[in-house]
Formats: structure tokens, C-alpha cells, sequence
């Protein structure tokens, strides 16, 4: 079965994704960013879901059972400059979960 790798995005960041082929939820409040989430962890044909980070300290508040389970994984993507120990963090997440050290360029 082949998953499907989902993002959450602000509007800003949304259409750079959709050019990119990615499947794109864009969300303007914390309301939408929930209600995104509860649908995207309830389909069982989502893989990964990667978060904008800022709004993933507001999801880890609401789902923190959830994002505990591992299925799907919910990363969050920086929506700035990339610096070195955010990627180290993010490989760090993606190790615990699936196992393997991925080098993030």
C-alpha cells in the first residue's frame, strides 16, 4: 500500500507546494489547523503528515496521544532558513521513527 505524504501550510507557503506536486492543506487560524488534523490523522491512507513548525507546538498540545502513536508520523518543516540543529532534530524524530538515520540536506 502506497501512503500519501500530506502538508500543513500557511497560505504564504501553499502554493510553492502545490507547484511542487504536494498534496497541501492550507489553514488561516488554529481552528482549521485542528480541524485539518483530526481528518488527515483519521484517514488511514496518510503516511506523513509534515507541519509548518510553528503550528506544531499547538498541535503537540491538543494530540499529544496521537503524535505519540507514531502512525502517521507528524513531522513539522521549518518555514524559514533551514539552520543546522533544526535539521538535526527533525533526522533525530525521523530516526525514532522509523529506525534509520536519514541525512536531511
Amino acid at each position: 500500500m502506497l501512503y500519501r505524504v500530506c502538508f500543513i501550510t500557511d497560505t504564504e507557503l501553499e502554493t510553492g507546494f502545490r507547484l511542487g506536486g504536494a498534496e497541501v492543506y492550507s489553514v488561516r487560524d488554529q481552528k482549521e489547523l485542528l480541524q485539518t488534523f483530526r481528518v488527515l490523522i483519521a484517514d488511514e491512507k496518510v503516511g506523513l503528515i509534515a507541519v509548518q513548525e510553528n503550528f506544531f507546538p499547538e498541535l503537540k498540545k491538543s494530540f499529544q496521544k496521537e503524535l505519540r502513536s507514531g502512525w502517521p508520523l507528524v513531522i513539522p518543516f521549518p518555514s524559514a532558513a533551514i539552520q543546522e540543529e533544526k535539521r538535526d532534530h527533525v533526522a533525530e524524530m525521523i530516526k525514532e521513527a522509523i529506525g534509520y538515520y536519514v541525512k536531511l540536506r
